[in-house]
């Protein structure tokens, strides 16, 4: 694997530690690669504190249903907290995992959040699968202020044919090297498409 590699040529002081448990740690993370990655739900979905499936209309998205999100536009701000849940099956013969990891997840190009996920994955092979919840927190105007990019995510939101894009989880592995934590050099990004209907429909139904 190409990122593997670059771990190793970077930090070819890894190569000797080998025995000493990071072998097992860069194994599992090659596995990890080889996983397959589905988006279950989206759930707690909150846009300036107002719960987002009052926006979901049979045609899209509707802002004309919150005036608190319009004021909260007035006032320069568009807070998003969200809960995204995924799916993570490993269909290989090794071991998957992962100890910690920082993240960032983008939407066409656009950074949505960046955080920390501190909980140890550990999946088994042939069949193995972790559910894994990672917590969105953005501030969305400075995105949804820009006219074209609005235009966008309306189009996209209200169109009644389905549309798709790309969402892309970019994970950064950390490996425990004795009571040390060392970061991998650079993201792995995970892309997955999901459709606009798909989209709607983990909205609209995150708080039933």
């Amino acid at each position: 694997m190409q990122y593997i590699k670059k771990l190793l040529f970077l930090f070819p002081s890894l190569i000797l530690l080998h025995s000493c448990g990071i072998d097992s740690q860069v194994k599992r993370l090659e596995a990890l690669e080889g996983c397959t990655y589905s988006i279950v739900s989206a759930d707690s979905v909150y846009l300036a504190n107002t719960d987002i499936s009052r926006l979901i209309r049979k045609r899209g998205f509707d802002l004309s249903g919150a005036p608190a999100v319009a004021f909260a536009f007035m006032q320069q701000t568009l807070p998003l907290k969200a809960v995204l849940r995924m799916k993570i099956e490993n269909p290989g013969k090794d071991e998957a995992g992962i100890n910690e990891f920082d993240y960032k997840i983008v939407l066409k190009g656009v950074e949505l959040t960046s955080g920390s996920y501190n909980r140890k994955i550990v999946i088994a092979p042939e069949g193995g699968t972790a559910d894994v919840a990672l917590k969105i927190d953005s501030e969305l105007y400075p995105i949804l202020s820009n006219p074209e990019y609005q235009k966008a995510v309306t189009a996209f939101l209200s169109s009644e044919e389905e549309r798709k894009t790309i969402i892309t989880l970019m994970i950064k592995p950390s490996f425990t090297i004795g009571n040390e934590k060392v970061s991998y050099p650079g993201y792995i990004d995970i892309n997955k498409e999901v459709s606009n209907k798909q989209l709607l429909s983990f909205l609209g139904e995150n708080q039933r």
